[in-house]
């Protein structure tokens, strides 16, 4: 008897899950699973927009600078001391066009200084800019107008980014004679493959070569 008691009690022990218990645990394992891969597709695309952000962040910056860098040389001269003494620099000659509203803003942007540091006015081989073209920002050697069409290069990767606004503000001030320019430079793009992306940075350029 105790055998046979034994033998039904570990039957009844051993009988495992029913069919509904075994389905109950299926659906709370999916919804688990379901949850997990949500927070991975979540992950995935906030890392993929932010390598974009990255992306188009790293070229708006490597554009600015190449363009701040250079504008802080305009009006420089190497016989500085010479120019001040006959009250004359040659090279203080920006210019701004105003390509589109408003007024006080401008899509390009050029000037002079002295390349070489011969003090010599050297003509157009010292004459540099930067302009919006074609979803673009390009720079010129050699041209002291933003309308001619030759010696523009791209310094933004048309087919990476493409650049909406190139805005170029001067704030000049004078005193005593002498005129200081403080520039405001403004870029604002997006990615070419998701135009979703977008920044705008701006600079303020501060020009030291006083012009008098």
């Amino acid at each position: 008897m105790n055998i046979t008691a034994n033998l039904k009690a570990m039957k009844y022990k051993q009988r495992g899950f029913t069919l509904i218990e075994l389905l109950i645990s299926m659906v709370i394992g999916l919804i688990v699973l379901a949850a997990v891969l949500g927070m991975f597709v979540t992950m995935i695309k906030s890392d993929n927009d932010n390598l974009k952000s990255i992306r188009l962040n790293q070229e708006l910056r490597s554009a600015m600078s190449l363009i701040t860098r250079d504008l802080r040389r305009s009006g420089y001269n190497g016989a500085a001391a010479a120019a001040v003494m006959a009250g004359n620099n040659p090279f203080q000659d920006m210019k701004f066009d105003i390509l589109t509203p408003p007024i006080n803003n401008a899509t390009c942007v050029t000037y002079t200084y002295d390349a070489d540091n011969d003090g010599v006015d050297d003509g157009n081989s010292e004459r540099f800019g930067f302009r919006l073209n074609g979803g673009a920002i390009e720079s010129r050697e050699s041209g002291e107008n933003c309308a001619g069409a030759t010696n523009w290069d791209n310094i933004t990767d048309e087919n990476l980014v493409q650049i909406n606004a190139f805005i170029v503000k001067d704030s000049p001030t004078t005193s005593a004679g002498i005129t200081t320019h403080q520039i405001t430079i403004t870029l604002r793009g997006q990615l070419v493959r998701d135009n979703s992306v977008t920044r705008t940075i701006s600079e303020i350029v501060e020009i030291r070569n006083d012009e008098y």
